[in-house]
């Protein structure tokens, strides 16, 4: 079985759930609260690792009520989390989640997550090495990803990036990515194009692939998502389920793709696995808890 690593996020999500959102200087009674484990990258490493692939996740957690627990929820789900580092007198990063009408607004605190140093990095070189697939978002400091955005390339370790939260990076490392994925509003930011609907998207992907970048996938919420294969760039309709809960469907559909193109999937067939997975998480509240199982996919 080929390795995934994933370097990024781990943050506890504190969820609220509301009927209406308050105005500002307005206090409205919410349906419920609740926790979850979360962050882009603990979210895309448990999906990688739920839906069959081999997972180690390197991060930083606080010495704080959340660390230890973040740590052990990736580790029940199969994901080798031995290099997690704890940080001292450090705060685990966290995500207040508002829920409405099925869709999310998200305030992240980066907390430890800004403890995942170019530093940190070279004392697990060994770990990333050994990648087949390493995966990548901006939740952690930009130093640390462009350092390892040049280390794959130099090392032919193949990369995929997660451009979000959307940030500038520097325009010469497009062109050693193998995999950008970005949602409408990351690809509006990287390109100037608005990106309302699905030709808007195409147009953005047109874009992007100026940058030399190999792969590129632009998803697009309940629209679907576009891609290119070869010289084509082709449109991926989403499912039509009821959404009760957006969080974590874009980290799932990552892992997804993740996992399938390890398997020798094209990335057709690895978009397809990413939208069947990600369509189940919309329908289930929560991060990491709301992430299927290979079987549930397969199933569904």
């Amino acid at each position: 079985m080929k390795n995934i690593v994933v370097v990024g996020s781990i943050n506890m999500d504190l969820i609220t759930q509301t009927d209406r959102l308050p105005k500002m200087g307005e206090s409205v009674e919410g349906r419920s609260f609740g926790r979850a484990h979360g962050g882009k990258g603990g979210n895309q490493a448990c999906a990688a690792a739920r839906l069959g692939g081999r997972v180690t996740i390197l991060g930083c957690v606080g010495d704080d009520m959340f660390g230890m627990d973040l740590i052990q929820g990736l580790e029940e789900n199969g994901i080798d989390g031995h290099c997690i580092k704890v940080c001292e007198n450090t705060e685990s990063g966290t995500a207040s989640i508002i829920i409405y009408r099925g869709d999310n607004s998200i305030i992240a605190i980066p907390g430890a997550n800004a403890k995942v140093t170019k530093e940190y990095i070279m004392a697990n070189q060994d770990i990333i090495k050994k990648a087949d697939l390493l995966i990548l978002q901006l939740e952690i400091p930009m130093e640390t990803v462009e350092y390892l955005i040049c280390y794959g390339a130099e090392e032919g370790i193949p990369v995929m990036l997660n451009a979000a939260p959307a940030a500038r990076f520097s325009e010469e490392l497009f062109e050693k990515l193998d995999y950008l994925i970005v949602n409408e509003t990351e690809c509006e930011f990287y390109t100037d194009i608005a990106v309302n609907d699905i030709e808007a998207a195409k147009t953005g992907l047109k874009k992007l692939k100026e940058k030399k970048v190999k792969n590129i996938i632009v998803t697009l919420g309940d629209k679907g998502s576009v891609y290119n294969m070869g010289g084509e760039i082709i449109y991926e309709p989403a499912r039509k389920v009821k959404a009760v809960d957006s969080t974590a469907a874009g980290d799932t559909f990552i892992g997804a793709v993740a996992v399938a193109l390890l398997e020798g999937r094209n990335i057709g067939e690895a978009v397809a696995f990413g939208t069947k997975a990600s369509s189940i998480v919309v329908t289930r509240v929560g991060a990491q808890t709301s992430i299927p199982s290979r079987k549930e996919v397969e199933d569904n």
